[in-house]
């Protein structure tokens, strides 16, 4: 390579190739991203945690770099623990909690060779769709640093986007890789529930796996994510799959859903509208048919249900935080919002929250019945352009309307593939004028988490997006 900075030409599977081509260490690539954030994270405080020492060590020892991602550096998110890193969930009452063991994902991850440099910042206890927790402070969309990255995954996904890191780990319990991914400009992928490992706590919505900036990379981190763990109460799918190994294919022609907005519920705003245009026409000539249809859906009462169970569940997250560390939750060492939700948790009958489960389970039976008709479900990722920062920081009135708000009038599809555990994307098809970019989201069949990979890598060759990235870096950083 003529110089480091032509690093940031490659995505994360580019890099490899280098680490390979012994064009590059593994230590010289650490030190180059460990650079990167230093110069760049005060201005995006996407990393909350760094643990440089701890990359350069595991960079020193690694004698090879064989493996799908050995050797490339890697940010955790906040909510996952490290073993011996600072685990703080973006909460002041967790702000000096230690890890005392890694969880099963950052192990997966540790295991494929990828080199942590550090963890990144996220909403309380990722309770929020943007990333401003009282203990760290906003991180900003780099894209225009007046708005929100999105969250929960805030902090990844502006770290990814701006280059501070190739690419970073993510999850998802209610669009929570997929919002950042539109707000940043990234590839955003929620796997099938039953493909990894994942929490006991929101009745199984959330999934771990990873923002990025191409189709590939985000797959070649699914290989590595993707199986049973050890005594788990639900098995994985069973054909453990090399995801990488096809995703170049053209997917068969596929019939693709796409309608949107049935009712006054749910706005839209113009941008999301003309993204959504371009992009009808661009599966179209990619040879799919497009037929004009959606699953019935009644938005304001499966979003009642969906936060009655969010809020329920979070607030057990909540409170057994507070027992990891020893302290009574309260309004001294809790963000407001987090603190109405551990009390309305309190006040859910068991009968209010076993209606609501089941009213999910049966909505989640008719919109995967949806799929025996169409291979793909197409609407929005978000319903507008991201949110300026601030204006989710002021103290709610009331916790569950905050929350219904949120899902309404910001991200009303992407829970329903948390409900229904189908596999669910977004992609970065749209930028504005003011070079805002906008994502399209699509949904999938249950388990067929290849075929949608397949059309979004088709979707990446037909309309690159990753030639953006350098506007970032011209435009906003100031230069590399």
């Amino acid at each position: 390579m003529k110089a480091l900075n032509d690093l940031l030409q490659l995505d994360a599977l580019g890099q490899k190739a280098l680490l390979n081509q012994k064009e590059i260490s593994v230590l010289e690539l650490t030190d180059f991203y460990i650079n990167q954030i230093e110069q760049f994270n005060p201005i995006l405080n996407a990393i909350v945690t760094k643990s440089f020492e701890l990359g350069r060590d595991q960079a020193k020892k690694m004698t090879t770099s064989e493996g799908k991602v050995a050797g490339l550096p890697f940010l955790i998110k906040d909510l996952n623990a490290v073993k011996g890193i600072r685990q703080t969930s973006g909460s002041r009452m967790l702000k000096d909690f230690i890890a005392p063991e890694s969880d099963e994902i950052v192990n997966r991850f540790e295991n494929a060779g990828l080199i942590f440099l550090g963890k990144t910042n996220t909403p309380e206890l990722g309770f929020l769709p943007t990333t401003e927790p009282l203990l760290f402070g906003a991180t900003k969309n780099p894209w225009d640093l007046e708005r929100s990255p999105g969250g929960s995954s805030g902090g990844s996904a502006a770290a990814v986007a701006a280059g501070l890191i190739p690419f970073a780990h993510a999850n998802d319990g209610g669009g929570s890789i997929r919002i950042p991914a539109s707000a940043c400009g990234l590839f955003g992928f929620k796997p099938s529930r039953g493909r990894m490992p994942y929490p006991a706590y929101m009745n199984h919505f959330s999934i771990n796996h990873a923002l990025t900036r191409s189709v590939r990379d985000s797959v070649a981190l699914l290989d590595i994510l993707n199986g049973a763990g050890d005594h788990q109460l639900y098995p994985a799918f069973t054909s453990k799959k090399n995801f990488l190994e096809r995703v170049h294919e053209t997917p068969r022609k596929l019939r693709i859903a796409v309608q949107y907005q049935t009712d006054e519920t749910i706005h839209f705003d113009e941008e999301t509208r003309k993204n959504m245009e371009s992009t009808v026409q661009l599966v179209k000539e990619l040879g799919h048919e497009v037929v004009e249809k959606m699953p019935k859906i009644d938005f304001q009462e499966l979003a009642k249900h969906f936060i009655n169970i969010w809020m329920g569940s979070g607030s057990a997250v909540i409170k057994h935080s507070g027992l990891m560390v020893s302290q009574e939750p309260s309004y001294q060492n809790l963000e407001p919002l987090t603190y109405e939700i551990l009390r309305h948790g309190k006040d859910l009958s068991a009968l209010e929250y076993e209606e609501s489960r089941v009213y999910i389970q049966k909505e989640a039976q008719n919109i995967l019945a949806f799929f025996q008709d169409v291979d793909v479900w197409m609407t929005p990722t978000m319903n507008q352009l991201p949110t300026k920062l601030g204006k989710d920081t002021t103290p709610p009135k009331d916790a569950f309307e905050q929350m219904m708000n949120n899902m309404l009038d910001y991200n009303p599809f992407m829970p329903i593939a948390n409900a229904t555990g189908q596999p669910a994307m977004s992609v970065p098809t749209h930028w504005t004028n003011e070079g805002i970019p906008v994502g399209t989201h699509f949904f999938g069949r249950l388990g067929e988490d290849q075929l949608l990979l397949q059309l979004a890598s088709q979707i990446e060759r037909e309309k690159p997006w990753f030639h953006n990235y350098q506007k970032i870096s011209d435009n906003i950083l100031g230069g590399r």
